[in-house]
């Protein structure tokens, strides 16, 4: 058998050893704001959907209403945008995230994930990611590698929320991975006639998305199912999985630990006036859940040097708080240890959408308003 055959039975044999208990959200003490930290304007630009740097420090962002931006390694910001993308940006569509080709040093290429409005030859629109060459400081030669049309609901209009969008490339096999909400489609995630409801892992073929060798279910893109609106995702060194976080209706915002293969449980059953342990049963249980709900967005891993206290914590925002936290692990990575600790922000520089860390070892976060750092208070 391949041996990536034979990793992922592992992991998914190993999924009823690393099934969690989902702890009830609580949260630790705050660390004071200049305790050991600042935060720093980097970017003021509205709405940041995405950041991500190339080899060279150059750092990329999407925002949502359709600009790529682009800041030198010398830290001086691009003034014409790398794109000026025409996208539909309603509620929680627009340009969602960007993600530099593995080998971007080289043929540099680059990917955008967004919301394309309804034209002559398309009368729905429809979430795509397209690949462009970043050639003389602009993205050209753009080629359209997938395309999801959005479903006509009930009442005759299309749906607004729940697009997923986010992208990575695996940093050991070099597939694309995408999440795909189930754009208000409850059944979506359960359902594989449909893409939604999902996170994909695929590889780039020519001009086109396949479905990735060694997948969990053979010839299909699909990585877990079961997932109503996974906004943001990140990869854990230490076992190669990801950590998601995900939204969910009126109760059950969650960080999931997602294990290929495995089922996250949202489905037109699931209903909020239901006990947690009912809600849960169906899929894999969460890290971590939240009721009242939160909105979590932007997660990391901080495994910089900058930062010695923070190294190996799992980090995230979240929308409707505007908070920037982080949990323990256990030494295997695979469930949290104790409750949230909120780094203290001061007002108008909190963090509710993107969170990366830069190659400088520092945090990177976004909200409605700019991009921020955190740096270490200087002594």
């Amino acid at each position: 058998m391949h041996k990536k055959h034979i990793f992922l039975a592992l992991l998914v044999t190993m999924a009823s050893i690393w099934t969690v208990s989902a702890q009830e959200a609580t949260t630790e003490p705050t660390l004071p704001y200049r305790s050991t930290y600042k935060s720093e304007l980097v970017v003021e630009r509205l709405l940041i959907t995405s950041i991500v740097w190339a080899s060279d420090g150059r750092m990329f962002w999407t925002e949502k209403d359709g600009i790529v931006g682009t800041r030198n390694p010398d830290g001086v910001v691009q003034e014409e945008p790398v794109l000026q993308l025409e996208v539909q940006a309603l509620n929680e569509q627009g340009l969602l995230s960007i993600a530099l080709d593995p080998k971007f040093d080289e043929n540099r290429l680059f990917y955008v994930f967004y919301t394309m409005p309804p034209d002559v030859n398309n009368p729905s629109p429809g979430n795509v990611i397209v690949r462009y060459l970043y050639e003389e400081g602009v993205g050209k030669n753009p080629v359209q590698l997938f395309r999801i049309d959005l479903p006509k609901g009930a009442d005759n209009t299309f749906p607004d929320l729940h697009n997923g969008g986010r992208m990575k490339f695996g940093p050991t096999d070099g597939f694309l991975y995408v999440s795909l909400g189930d754009l208000g489609i409850r059944s979506a995630g359960q359902d594989f006639n449909v893409l939604s409801g999902k996170i994909h892992r695929f590889v780039v073929s020519g001009n086109a998305l396949v479905a990735a060798p060694g997948n969990p279910f053979p010839g299909n893109s699909t990585w877990i199912t079961g997932v109503r609106n996974t906004f943001a995702f990140t990869f854990d060194s230490l076992t190669g999985l990801m950590f998601a976080t995900e939204n969910g209706p009126d109760c059950d915002d969650e960080i999931n630990l997602i294990i290929p293969g495995q089922n996250y449980g949202w489905s037109a059953d699931v209903n909020c006036d239901s006990p947690i342990g009912q809600r849960q049963a169906s899929g894999i249980k969460p890290l971590i859940s939240w009721t009242p709900t939160i909105a979590p967005t932007g997660i990391m891993l901080y495994e910089g040097d900058v930062f010695p206290d923070w190294k190996g914590k799992l980090f995230y925002c979240a929308w409707k708080t505007e908070e920037l936290g982080y949990f323990e692990l256990n030494e295997k990575h695979t469930q949290f240890v104790r409750g949230a600790v909120i780094l203290d922000l001061p007002s108008g520089k909190r963090c509710s959408i993107e969170l990366a860390q830069g190659p400088d070892g520092y945090i990177y976060y976004s909200n409605i308003t700019g991009m921020f750092r955190i740096e270490p208070l200087e002594a």
